[in-house]
């Protein structure tokens, strides 16, 4: 009898944290696909105009230029009006001053 309550107290909290460590709700994990987190220090208002060009939305990457003068991209997973922050922050983790961003054709 003794040996019975253990295997099924054992069950249960096995059961109990299977149920409670299963990640995060299908809520959150819907609204964060695809999106590339960037630290706010560098956030700042998206100026659409100075990425020029018309672009077709359901093909555009995002496109960057650090002060070594490369062009890096794409990017297509840079959420829409993000992408001079996001060039930004990369240009800075490489230690490389920022140029310029563009959206273009992947």
């Amino acid at each position: 009898m003794e040996n019975q309550m253990k295997s099924t107290l054992s069950l249960l909290v096995g059961a109990l944290l299977f149920m409670g460590c299963g990640g995060p709700s299908p809520e959150e994990a819907q609204g964060s696909q695809g999106a590339i987190a960037i630290p706010e220090q560098y956030l700042s208002p998206e100026d659409s105009s100075a990425e020029g060009g018309e672009v077709n939305a359901l093909m555009a990457c995002c496109y960057f230029r650090c002060s070594d003068n490369l062009l890096r991209g794409p990017f297509p997973n840079v959420v829409e009006g993000n992408c001079r922050n996001y060039a930004k922050y990369q240009c800075a983790r490489r230690g490389l001053g920022f140029v310029g961003a563009s959206w273009r054709d992947c």
